[in-house]
């Protein structure tokens, strides 16, 4: 009908992109906060020096006899953070199914 291709792009394929890939990056995001402090608790991720979630909780079980708020600072912000970002994705998700 005369249309350029930039013109279908713009009015028609990216707006009905966006909300997939917003729902995709949240789920994306709370996966890595999840396997990055995973990793950082095995001695995998990210190196001593530096403050990780998953390192703070490996060297907060060493003292957990004595002082077990060590650990659970750590691991209730991990928690937060994951089911927070997950619900935002599934908020998303649900927003996007109503249109």
């Amino acid at each position: 009908m005369g249309a350029s291709e930039g013109w279908i792009l713009r009015r028609h394929v990216l707006p009905n992109c966006l909300e997939p890939l917003t729902v995709q990056l949240a789920l994306a995001m709370s996966v890595g906060v999840f396997i990055e402090g995973a990793m950082s608790f095995l001695g995998l991720g990210v190196i001593p020096p530096m403050p990780s979630l998953g390192s703070l909780i490996k060297e907060g079980t060493q003292n957990a006899y004595h002082s077990p708020y060590f650990v659970f600072g750590p691991l209730l912000v991990v928690v937060v953070l994951v089911l927070g970002l997950l619900l935002i994705s599934q908020a998303l998700a649900a927003r996007s199914r109503r249109r």
